[in-house]
């Protein structure tokens, strides 16, 4: 089924291949629409291109197996593509007979924020519009002590520049309240260097904490927005944008790999 969509993809993949890197949201999970339980999407995420298989249901009110390979069309973050139809062998049969995959129509999605999104599709000529959201299935922790690194810049402001640094990061993170301090830590003296503090809310295998306290041994103080923060096999990442008034900004991104004693 893959490779037949892959296949019908192919020219408007190439013709992508041209652009500019673009977006830092890797939209890879379990969408649905709260007050609609019962269908949903699967989304897998690589570089412009995402896999997207629907759990829906014909008017028949019986499941229906549809499937998109949708590819960055250059319009922010939207990914387009065909819909196709899927019918196969049945799941018992003692041998694999194969599959049947046919044109249904067309898919889109729209990603509105790191969690949020629209989804947009037509089945035999029926249009369907859905703003959906991540699936959160269980709690995650960023808990834990990390060595890594710092990149970012500050702009407009009146010492601005390129952010480089190795830092050791201690986060504190109770998941019941949603309470995290993130700490930067000096790698040769030890000494706290920022601190970013809040609520952290999840959504999907995502963490998000608006207007965190966000404070600097150079005089940095302002309010900032941690997005993208997540677990990961050896450790965590995110980002951050912080706007301390009159121009003068400050965003980046933060990563490491777990401390071991």
């Amino acid at each position: 089924m893959i490779d037949r969509i892959r296949r019908a993809s192919l020219p408007l993949l190439l013709a992508l291949v041209t652009l500019p890197a673009r977006g830092d949201i890797d939209f890879t999970d379990t969408w649905w629409t709260p007050a609609e339980p019962g269908w949903g999407a699967n989304l897998q995420q690589q570089h412009h291109s995402i896999y997207v298989t629907f759990y829906v249901y014909g008017n028949d009110g019986r499941p229906t197996w549809l499937a998109a390979l949708l590819a960055r069309d250059g319009t922010r973050e939207r990914f387009t593509g065909t819909l196709f139809r899927t019918t196969g062998t049945y799941f018992g049969a003692p041998a694999w007979s194969g599959y049947t995959s046919a044109p249904a129509g067309t898919a889109s999605f729209t990603g509105t924020s790191s969690t949020t999104g629209t989804l947009a599709y037509t089945v035999d000529g029926v249009a369907v519009t859905k703003t959906i959201e991540r699936i959160t299935l269980a709690p995650l922790t960023v808990a834990g002590l990390y060595i890594g690194g710092v990149s970012g810049r500050r702009s407009g402001c009146a010492a601005s520049g390129s952010i480089i640094e190795t830092k050791q990061i201690e986060i504190l993170h109770a998941t019941a309240t949603g309470d995290i301090r993130i700490d930067q830590i000096s790698t040769s003296t030890g000494a706290l260097v920022c601190r970013m503090q809040g609520i952290a809310v999840q959504t999907g295998k995502l963490l998000t904490v608006d207007n965190a306290t966000y404070t600097c041994t150079d005089g940095w103080n302002a309010p900032a927005r941690i997005y993208n923060l997540r677990p990961t096999p050896g450790g965590f990442e995110a980002q951050w944008l912080s706007d301390a008034g009159g121009g003068c900004t400050e965003s980046g991104q933060l990563s490491g790999v777990t401390q071991f004693p």
